[in-house]
């Protein structure tokens, strides 16, 4: 199978080392020009070198490339595991090269397929559309370790995902399969968004222990150290909102604790909530952050809390913890985050039921 991944990052190189290893031919493509030592190595070699459990092996990359018409057009899956606030200049990028008989899937999604949509008729290829498909979160807890090589912690087992139109998930879950393994359906992109565990667990264990990450010299261990019974507090206040917003929008109301099990463990009823978190921190203890000024907010924060604020203003559904992070991290890296937030007008529609007739065209949501 030919697969093209689209960004050049922890998440994306980590694919690719995986996918390649399986037998697949990857494709690399990263569309920025700014001097990257890890993809100039890729560049150089046409290999990567994965490490896990102790072990590593190389393996063979079919192109590595900066220029989507080298790669897109022939590629039969194409993963984009690129920082989504970037997600509105790749549909520029990748639009003109895109063909209807492929699968996009996006990760995370963040209802980044829209943007694509968009794109796509607005030069008039529309007809040329493939199928859409977003992820909860990346497949991986793996870091780019040194120039040409990733180190991979964990893998999920289970994968969330929605199709764009939102009919056709269960043709997405057989076409992704040999790609993810365990694909679970969900009802549409929105669910998928609001489901993102980062929008819960980055924004809170970043923003709450920003002295701590400030102090550590480099070793803050978030999932093992950023989550105190008061931080858990925050955390599920937060997630209340994410299921009251759920709820609103005629989803199932689903705990990030229940979305994590399920994505986490072949049996996610094996463990205690707080056991199966504990596993899962036990086994990304050596990711560290170094930094407040990060991806886990500066995406995070106005792509998933931003997107759940708009929703709430449109609904009349008020997110004031949503929207207190949202204040206090906008404020510790200097930017204005509700400014900079993932809105429904910035996805092109005036409402939230215009956006939710989109996404899910078949069912009647009264918001």
């Amino acid at each position: 199978m030919n697969i093209t991944i689209v960004g050049s990052g922890h998440g994306g190189s980590t694919a690719a080392a995986c996918l390649a290893r399986d037998g697949h031919q990857v494709s690399m493509l990263k569309l920025s020009n700014q001097p990257n030592e890890h993809f100039a190595k890729l560049e150089e070699t046409k290999c990567i070198t994965l490490k896990e459990g102790g072990e590593q092996q190389t393996v063979p990359l079919h192109a590595v490339t900066r220029n989507p018409a080298e790669v897109i057009p022939q590629a039969d899956i194409i993963l984009i595991y690129y920082v989504s606030n970037y997600h509105k200049s790749l549909a520029s990028a990748l639009a003109p090269h895109l063909q209807k008989q492929q699968t996009v899937y996006i990760c995370p999604g963040y209802l980044g397929s829209i943007y694509f949509l968009n794109e796509l008729k607005r030069i008039s290829r529309t007809e040329d559309a493939p199928l859409f498909v977003e992820g909860e979160t990346l497949p991986y807890s793996c870091r780019i370790t040194n120039p040409g090589e990733v180190t991979l912690y964990s893998e999920n087992y289970g994968h969330p995902i929605a199709s764009l139109p939102a009919d056709r998930v269960q043709e997405a879950c057989h076409t992704l399969k040999p790609i993810l393994g365990n694909c679970i359906p969900r009802e549409n992109i929105a669910e998928v968004a609001l489901h993102n565990p980062n929008l819960i667990m980055h924004t809170v264990g970043i923003a709450l222990n920003a002295a701590y990450i400030e102090n550590s010299e480099g070793q803050f261990s978030m999932y093992t150290e950023g989550f105190t019974p008061s931080t858990w507090k925050v955390a599920h206040e937060l997630d209340q909102e994410k299921m009251d917003m759920l709820e609103k929008i005629g989803s199932k109301r689903r705990s990030y604790i229940e979305e994590f099990k399920v994505r986490t463990f072949t049996d996610p009823e094996a463990q205690s909530d707080d056991e199966a978190f504990a596993i899962y921190a036990d086994s990304v203890k050596d990711l560290h952050t170094k930094s407040v000024n990060n991806r886990y907010i500066t995406e995070d924060v106005p792509m998933g809390l931003g997107l759940l604020h708009s929703l709430g203003k449109h609904i009349g559904l008020p997110t004031p913890v949503a929207d207190s992070i949202i204040t206090l991290s906008g404020t510790m890296v200097g930017e204005d985050y509700f400014l900079d937030a993932r809105s429904i007008e910035k996805l092109g529609f005036t409402t939230a039921e215009e956006l939710l007739s989109f996404i899910n065209p078949n069912k009647t949501t009264q918001v």
